[in-house]
């Protein structure tokens, strides 16, 4: 029997019309946003995972903390199988994932040997069940210098100062060759110089100003479109369109079929305003760094570096 461990729920589905037997867990959790304090054990993670979840609105919390729980448990018992397999896309979502899935496997001490490597540049959940059956015989063993590069970017990650992430987007991660990618991309999701948004922010604001939409998804299909490996859920980007429309200082204003940039936000979009500085919101976590009002870091993707 063979446990496998990926993304989200489209690939559960085509595990089974793939005939890929086994033991299938979803790991779903969306790692680039919210906290990920380093020094946790995995319960006490999952709490809190489980607990922002739920303050973002993805679901009830008592579903949440039972779905956490569930998975850990699954993962716990990973000696119990004859091997583990991971699938992963190339994308930042399942970029922090595959760091913390293999954290994970590494300390229950499993035989050498037994964790294998599914690393695709293709969308799973979109391939057809021939397509995932072909990557199965191409899996490769993960390698105590594969683990090692994981825990070096699941320190890097959850480390509360960025500058840490920040330098391992110029250090390869042996086996792992999306990983400084997807780091770097994630160091675009803090506020940048100049308007005070994240790069997510920014383009859900400009998927906005761009014209009318008639539901929500068309404006997700702009922004995502505008991703060199677009990673983010819906339920994320109706979020950050939320955030987008929170007081004193909102971006944007309506709902479906209304939606539109408020005078503010044509002036944040146009680079005649700083939303931090007329009042967005300044409370935000990513990895393990706490941005507050009084620590308002951002990155300035153009000379990559943080400024303070």
């Amino acid at each position: 029997m063979k446990l496998h461990v990926t993304n989200g729920d489209a690939v559960l589905h085509l595990f089974k019309k793939a005939g890929i037997l086994g033991t299938h867990i979803a790991w779903r959790d969306a790692l680039y946003e919210g906290p990920v304090p380093a020094a946790l054990s995995l319960a006490e993670l999952s709490r809190v995972r489980a607990q922002y979840a739920a303050s973002r609105g993805y679901g009830s919390a008592i579903k949440l903390f039972h779905e956490f729980a569930a998975r850990d448990a699954a993962i716990a018992r990973a000696s119990a199988y004859e091997e583990v397999v991971l699938w992963f896309e190339h994308d930042l979502f399942d970029q922090l994932q595959i760091l913390q899935v293999l954290v994970i496997l590494d300390a229950l001490d499993l035989e050498p040997g037994k964790i294998s490597l599914v690393q695709s540049d293709a969308y799973l959940g979109s391939l057809t069940a021939d397509e995932l059956s072909a990557l199965y015989p191409r899996r490769k063993t993960v390698t105590n210098g594969i683990i090692s590069a994981a825990k070096r970017g699941w320190d890097a990650f959850t480390a509360s100062d960025p500058e840490t992430l920040l330098a391992h987007t110029h250090i390869d991660f042996h086996g792992l060759p999306f990983m400084r990618t997807g780091l770097r991309r994630l160091c675009e999701e803090y506020p940048g110089p100049d308007d005070g948004h994240s790069r997510s922010q920014r383009q859900a604001l400009a998927a906005v100003a761009q014209g009318p939409a008639l539901k929500a998804e068309e404006l997700f299909g702009r922004a995502q479109g505008r991703e060199e490996a677009a990673f983010f859920g819906d339920a994320n980007f109706y979020a950050v369109l939320d955030d987008l429309r929170s007081q004193p200082a909102p971006l944007i204003e309506g709902a479906d079929g209304f939606i539109a940039t408020t005078p503010l936000g044509r002036r944040v979009l146009g680079g005649d305003a700083d939303w931090l500085e007329e009042g967005g919101n300044a409370d935000r976590w990513i990895g393990g760094v706490h941005l507050t009002p009084g620590r308002r870091l951002r990155f300035d993707a153009d000379a990559g570096i943080f400024r303070s």
